[in-house]
């Protein structure tokens, strides 16, 4: 055979082999995007079996297992895929890494993934620079993981976890979506998370959506006779450019902890603390919220920290064990004074995971002990309803509503909410006027002119009360 014919054979040989892989791909890279891993991983593995270098094969084979959970059968096909100059095993590839805390790991794949983007001559994606700030952040993070005392842990029901925090009075209560309805404050928090409110009942503090969608931290007042004020966002910078969850306010009154998944966050959600200030407009400020870093935080979801003074212990919820449907609740001992772990510790990954608590606690302890005595009775859940607004408004043919969840208009529940409001004003008005009234009787004359426009806003509070009252039963009976 002449070298031509040779040549040639290997060419036709090349073309064959080339048109045989190409269809399965093709056919794979379709499954993939409408996410038939299985499907895939069936399709590829004979194609990754006859040509385990192929870059889009080893690609999508190993990106499939990586998603239905086989990371160890995956890793070395993105490997391959990544020495191929496939920029997206790179980034599952780091991604991987910080999950598992592996920082170097994670740094050697950026700069593989950086490595390719210059010798394509494509600048770095968005992608790129978040997974790269991500990793410098958990690098920080690990330099300064609190040594922190674990009692013990609970895999709950995500649906409800707050239901298993065991909070004494002072520390308020956690309570659930509905609550927010159910006291008039507004729509009902978002499903699966939560409200707030302390232990005197004074506000109420929950997440809602605004208008793009976005989850904000709301409060509203609550007023001596439960009626609750209108409600108003609290400070953007909280979610700090993506959502806010989750509140909980120390009884200080001004420490909140809440979660976001907004700049500053690890991954998912992360728990956050701030403090809050009056303004000099008579609202309420916030200060830059701070990470709580590790181990509070994780790559995955951590949130709804709560500390119980009285009890002496904490609390948050984590989905980073990755159980379906589930999440750990985590059971601390709060420290004044932060102490972090030594950087050179052995167990520092372990410390951070929290992969084995037991590394956290202190040997000789019986914490099952330690726990039941410091617990307190199961937390109180009537607060609700000693909380909602009390009223009586007739209906007429003999239907009297007592609570603003007894009405089915909305707008005829808001009507109301809004004659509560104007009852709260006029009580408080009262009482000034009484003040001044006092002191009239007393020999005081200069207070003449103030009492009768008093008595005047009286009658203009009293008559809105009426037209918002009639509104109310006109709305709900239409």
């Amino acid at each position: 055979m002449t070298i031509r014919k040779t040549i040639l054979t290997l060419l036709l040989v090349a073309a064959s082999a080339t048109a045989t892989i190409a269809g399965p791909i093709d056919d794979a890279r379709k499954l993939y995007r409408e996410g038939d891993y299985d499907a895939v991983i069936e399709k590829l593995r004979p194609v990754v079996k006859r040509s385990p270098r192929d870059g889009n094969a080893t690609f999508f084979y190993g990106a499939s297992l990586l998603a239905t959970g086989n990371v160890e059968e995956a890793l070395p096909q993105l490997k391959v895929a990544e020495s191929r100059g496939v920029g997206e095993a790179s980034r599952m590839l780091a991604e991987t890494a910080l999950d598992n805390y592996d920082v170097n790991s994670a740094e050697e794949h950026l700069d593989k993934w950086s490595a390719n983007l210059k010798k394509a001559k494509k600048s770095a994606s968005e992608e790129f620079e978040t997974l790269t700030s991500k990793m410098i952040q958990m690098r920080n993070m690990l330099e300064r993981v609190e040594r922190i005392e674990i009692i013990d842990s609970l895999t709950v029901d995500s649906i409800d976890f707050f239901e298993s925090y065991r909070l004494a009075g002072a520390a308020g209560r956690i309570l659930p979506p509905d609550a927010v309805s159910r006291l008039g404050a507004g729509s009902d928090a978002e499903e699966l998370s939560t409200a707030y409110m302390p232990e005197n009942h004074s506000e109420i503090l929950w997440a809602a959506a605004d208008s793009s969608g976005i989850f904000r931290l709301y409060g509203a007042d609550i007023l001596d006779d439960g009626t609750v004020d209108h409600a108003a966002p609290l400070d953007d910078k909280l979610g700090d450019g993506g959502n806010a969850r989750y509140p909980f306010l120390m009884p200080d009154g001004m420490t909140l902890y809440f979660a976001s998944d907004g700049n500053g966050s690890l991954g998912g959600y992360d728990i956050f603390m701030t403090r809050r200030t009056d303004s000099d407009n008579g609202g309420k400020e916030f200060f830059q919220p701070q990470n709580l870093g590790m181990p509070y935080n994780s790559p995955y979801n951590d949130y709804m920290l709560a500390i119980d003074e009285t009890s002496g212990l904490g609390w948050w919820a984590s989905d980073r064990n990755r159980i379906p449907g589930k999440v750990t609740i985590y059971i601390f001992a709060p420290s004044p004074m932060r102490i972090n772990a030594d950087t050179s510790d052995p167990s520092l990954i372990a410390l951070a995971r929290l992969s084995d608590i037991s590394l956290t606690q202190k040997k000789g302890v019986d914490y099952k002990a330690l726990l039941e005595s410091k617990l307190p009775s199961q937390t109180d859940k009537s607060s609700i309803s000693s909380a909602s607004p009390r009223f009586s408004i007739d209906l007429g043919k003999g239907k009297v509503y007592y609570r603003l969840s007894d009405f089915r208009n909305g707008d005829a529940r808001s009507a109301m909410l809004d004659a509560l409001a104007t009852e709260a004003t006029l009580r408080k008005h009262l009482a000034d006027e009484e003040a001044l009234r006092s002191r009239y009787r007393k020999g005081d004359r200069s207070v003449s002119d103030a009492i009768l426009d008093s008595e005047a806003r009286t009658n203009t509070l009293r008559q809105r009360i009426k037209e918002q009252r009639n509104a109310a039963v006109r709305l709900e009976n239409r």
